[in-house]
């Protein structure tokens, strides 16, 4: 007679689903970033806003989109498996959990707006609802990035892409919401000489753009998914979907400081591949963290004396671009603190 033994894995998690569930899940997570770009558009654009509006709607139902992605394998291989969590795909575990934090997020989200109104400017940005939805959001799209550390395969740009881009979903959920601070929070440099609220606001966004790319790309580099190529595809989609998101600025600007976010990626790809920084090649772990930043203010700060003019100092212009270098070099330190094997991908 026929049993049910053998139909369940009690105890092993089932197989990590490949590269095409990963760009499933990316297809679903751009269309939710799509969304959260354009509510932030609108809010920069001060249009009338409410919960009901169609910005909204395309974000809530990008993450509609994405929180099926996620949970419908979940849901398939649950018969198949012991329990609910063995029925994750290997690396998905922190989607999963972003879904339901998103979800609850967008609950209290609607009360908040209900009960305290609509958020202009900064609070936006602030709003403890807005910062649960941006958790939520964060760890959705982080499951191509931890999934890519599950399964062996191509190590080039085009095997790791979907990993690549889940890296830069990441960092530009971050730079989303400190967008208050950073090189696209206005044109920084520029104008006359600041006065020293408007320099050290400037200072306080080069430490956290700096520390945030350089992070970035040094969890990339431990997980094994830093290919070349790879910062030119993060620190270029993030520029240009900040740059189009903020659009206040004429285009000719716009595209200026699309190439230099491209540009300075470009620039990354070429020092992880001339220095191939690790745990073991120390010094040129810290070169790396130095003049990744140093480079993307260097460009950045070039373009403004250049084509837009500056009246600061030379003493605050090359300042900025030392300091950036040294916030990275410092966050590298913080990285390594504690650790003396290779960089190699773990599990998360």
């Amino acid at each position: 007679m026929a049993t049910l033994a053998g139909t369940r894995t009690p105890t092993a998690t089932l197989p990590a689903l490949g590269v095409r569930y990963d760009w499933v899940v990316i297809g679903a997570a751009a269309w939710m970033a799509a969304g959260m770009y354009w509510d932030g558009s609108a809010h920069i654009s001060g249009l009338p806003d409410s919960f009901w509006t169609i910005w909204h709607a395309a974000f809530y139902s990008g993450f509609a989109a994405s929180a099926l992605a996620v949970l419908a394998p979940v849901v398939m291989a649950r018969p198949r498996v012991a329990s609910w969590r063995a029925a994750i795909p290997a690396g998905y575990g922190y989607a999963v959990a972003g879904v339901f934090v998103f979800g609850i997020g967008g609950v209290f989200d609607m009360l908040w707006h209900t009960i305290f109104g609509i958020e202009f400017s900064t609070d936006a940005l602030l709003s403890p609802t807005h910062l649960m939805l941006g958790t939520g959001a964060a760890l959705i799209v982080s499951g191509p990035f931890v999934a890519a550390t599950h399964r062996a395969g191509r190590h080039d740009l085009a095997g790791q892409l979907p990993a690549v881009i889940s890296l830069g979903f990441i960092l530009g959920t971050f730079t989303f919401f400190t967008m208050y601070a950073g090189p696209y929070s206005g044109v920084l440099g520029q104008g006359p000489k600041p006065g020293d609220t408007v320099l050290v606001r400037t200072m306080l966004g080069v430490y956290l753009f700096s520390a945030l790319i350089v992070g970035v790309a040094l969890v990339g580099l431990a997980r094994g998914v830093l290919p070349f190529g790879a910062l030119t595809v993060i620190l270029g989609l993030n520029g240009v979907a900040t740059i189009l998101m903020r659009g206040h600025a004429p285009l000719e600007v716009q595209l200026a400081f699309s190439l230099v976010a491209i540009a300075a990626g470009a620039i990354g790809d070429v020092l992880v591949w001339r220095l191939r920084p690790s745990i073991d090649r120390t010094l040129a772990l810290r070169v790396f963290a130095f003049a990744l930043p140093f480079a993307y203010w260097a460009l950045y700060l070039g373009v403004v004396v250049l084509r837009l003019g500056s009246g600061w100092t030379i003493h605050e212009l090359t300042g900025i671009v030392v300091v950036s270098g040294i916030v990275g070099l410092l966050v590298s330190f913080v990285f390594t603190s504690g650790s003396r094997s290779p960089m190699t991908p773990r599990s998360l």
